[in-house]
């Protein structure tokens, strides 16, 4: 215990250097709440209380120069003084190498350190298989942090989709974003913790679980352009800031000038926490769910169109993302985006078209990730996504934690 000062001000000396990075906003914003995380982890486990902590395994997805490298170094760092790893160094190597014979001794040196593994792209089937073993059998003194860009990650996720969910935290480095360089007059303020509150929050979480949630209103179907190109044009990537409609309902719908063959196009909603995760089943919106709890997110039926619906103020603040989908109905291998012609994201605030996505790009994709809402700060955005999966439905619902029987 007389090291626990030294240990909090060496954190606290750490956190300070997370935030004299360039940019990355979101990562270190992201990093800081996963600290505050790690903290109460620790806390439980101090007062002996049943708990299951997230692996310690991290993404750090992104373009060469953008700083993941330097954030793992400080990674691990933060996981030695927090107590997570004996050491806290750096060990890097290419993801190639997990198939050969010399890699037990990179393995042995990694013990109590991060493992930087790059160029995840590279791995065979057989390596991601190896990959996966490595990752259930040391769920202790080690992090493996996966650096690679989003496609060589994605690819590798196709190659071992169960791989997704042994990786706690997705972080999303990106090139300098214009708000990257707004001057603020301080940085945001964390708060730790109290422990001692941890039995109260319990209680409130089950007597809010046992409580009935009011009856949501549904939105009702309306008529909406779907030939206008109004409003902001998103590219992949692309951020739309929604600070200004928190309080009012917008409409996030597919367009299309006609599906060539006789099939049904649907809307799905994913709300996610912080482990990028559905926590239940009620977390995904559908056909057979058309409502969140407390009605920020829904299905809009009977619209012309496959449209979702939010009220961004009524999401619980549990919910951190919301993954706003859209997928062909039914098993035929021919129902894909190949069908459907001109589609285009629209972004509604009332009748007012805000923003708008083409996606002609698509064409043998039977599932579509559109977008993504998330928290920023004190607010919310919109990123541009439009990626595909041929894999259809079922894929898309076991990325985010929901088994499909």
């Amino acid at each position: 215990m007389q090291n626990e000062p030294n240990s909090i001000q060496t954190l606290e000396v750490l956190e300070q250097k997370l935030d004299q990075f360039k940019g990355l906003k979101e990562v270190k914003l992201n990093i800081h709440a996963f600290i505050r995380l790690m903290q109460v982890w620790k806390a439980e486990a101090g007062q002996h209380l049943d708990f299951t902590p997230v692996p310690l395994h991290l993404i750090f997805a992104g373009e060469p120069g953008t700083g993941r490298t330097q954030a793992a170094e400080l990674m691990g760092k933060i996981y030695h003084v927090l107590g997570f790893l004996s050491d806290g160094e750096t060990v890097r190597a290419n993801a190639s190498e997990l198939e050969e014979d010399s890699f037990k001794e990179v393995l042995s040196i990694a013990e109590g350190n991060v493992l930087l593994l790059s160029h995840p792209d590279s791995l065979t089937p057989e390596g991601a298989e190896i990959l996966e073993t490595l990752l259930n059998t040391h769920k202790e003194n080690l992090a493996v942090i996966l650096r690679g860009t989003r496609q060589e990650i994605e690819a590798l996720f196709e190659k071992m989709p169960s791989l997704r969910i042994r990786f706690s935290k997705y972080f999303a480095f990106a090139d300098f974003q214009e708000e990257d360089f707004q001057v603020k007059p301080s940085a945001p303020k964390f708060e730790i913790f109290d422990v001692s509150s941890l039995a109260e929050q319990e209680e409130q979480l089950e007597a809010l679980q046992e409580a009935e949630f009011p009856v949501p209103e549904k939105p009702v179907p309306r008529k909406l352009d779907a030939s206008a190109r109004t409003g902001t044009l998103l590219k992949a990537g692309a951020r739309l800031d929604l600070s200004d409609y928190l309080k009012d309902e917008i409409r996030i719908r597919l367009v299309y000038q006609k599906l060539k063959l006789p099939m049904e196009m649907d809307a799905y909603v994913f709300m996610l926490h912080e482990n990028e995760l559905t926590g239940c089943d009620e977390d995904m919106v559908f056909f057979g769910n058309l409502i969140s709890k407390n009605g920020g997110a829904a299905i809009v039926d009977g619209a012309e169109y496959p449209e979702t619906a939010f009220i961004l103020s009524k999401v619980y603040q549990d919910i951190q993302k919301i993954a706003v989908c859209f997928s062909a109905y039914g098993d035929n291998p021919a129902f894909d985006f190949s069908q459907v012609e001109q589609p285009v994201l629209q972004i509604f605030h009332h009748n007012e078209q805000i923003a708008w996505m083409d996606l002609q790009n698509l064409k043998t994709e039977r599932t579509l990730v559109a977008g993504e809402l998330y928290r920023y700060q004190n607010t919310w955005k919109f990123r541009a996504v439009a990626s595909g999966y041929r894999d259809g439905l079922e894929e898309l619902c076991r990325r985010f934690g929901i088994e499909v029987e």
